[in-house]
């Protein structure tokens, strides 16, 4: 009788302990989310400075752009208004 009430309260116990790592994964994954957006935007902005420069490059201007995490950044949140306000202030400078 002891066996079995022990067998019990093992899996009851290992119940909750699965539920709880659940739980926690559950909790885990919307920051996990927000920061693969976020990589995967400055992914897309450092590519797009990238074609930007090699456009320069085959046109023979010298306005290279460098590739960083604020100008990532900068084209990755505002778009092509941000490859735009880098270009124009890399060309005034």
């Amino acid at each position: 009788m002891i066996d079995v009430l022990l067998q019990v309260k093992l899996i009851l116990l290992y119940g909750i302990i699965i539920l709880s790592i659940y739980t926690i994964a559950l909790l885990m994954i919307g920051p996990l989310k927000l920061i693969g957006k976020i990589g995967a935007k400055l992914m897309v902005g450092g590519l797009c400075i990238f074609i930007l420069n090699y456009i320069f490059s085959i046109f023979n201007l010298n306005l290279n752009i460098g590739i960083n995490l604020i100008t990532s950044f900068c084209t990755a949140y505002l778009g092509v208004f941000g490859v735009l306000a880098i270009s124009l202030i890399k060309y005034l400078l």
